[in-house]
């Protein structure tokens, strides 16, 4: 797989592996997590909360997630996990692409202006 940078630019090889090998990281940790027990989002658990107070215990809160295709609880959960898990790094991989091809064209400049340096250097010390 090769990122936007990295057929850019040979200096954005190296970011391009690091951001590369964080992605399938973050992709075989979210495959490998497999939660115990449904947890309820925030604002189903608020809900819940609100539920038991007004002492509808006996009914299950109209904001609870529900049972869908045959799925348990955990797998929904899981699938909801790593759908916003993928989907997170694929902004953080977008938003990274640019500023490795910046980070690579600044390193090339740089090289240009020690070497500029360098030559101004050595004219300096011939001329005394």
């Amino acid at each position: 797989m090769r990122t936007e940078a990295q057929s850019k630019s040979k200096e954005g090889l190296p970011y391009g592996n690091l951001l590369t090998e964080l992605i399938m990281d973050a992709s075989v940790d979210a495959i490998c997590y497999e939660p115990t027990s449904m947890r309820l989002s925030p604002i189903n658990n608020g809900t819940c909360r609100l539920s038991l107070a007004h002492g509808s215990t006996s009914q299950r809160p109209p904001a609870a997630p529900q049972h869908s295709g045959g799925m348990t609880w955990e797998q929904q959960d899981t699938r909801t996990l790593l759908e916003m898990e993928h989907n997170i790094l694929h902004v953080m991989e977008r938003a990274v692409a640019p500023i490795i091809s910046s980070v690579a064209a600044m390193d090339k400049r740089f090289e240009k202006i020690e070497s500029m340096q360098l030559e101004l250097k050595k004219t300096n010390d011939e001329g005394h």
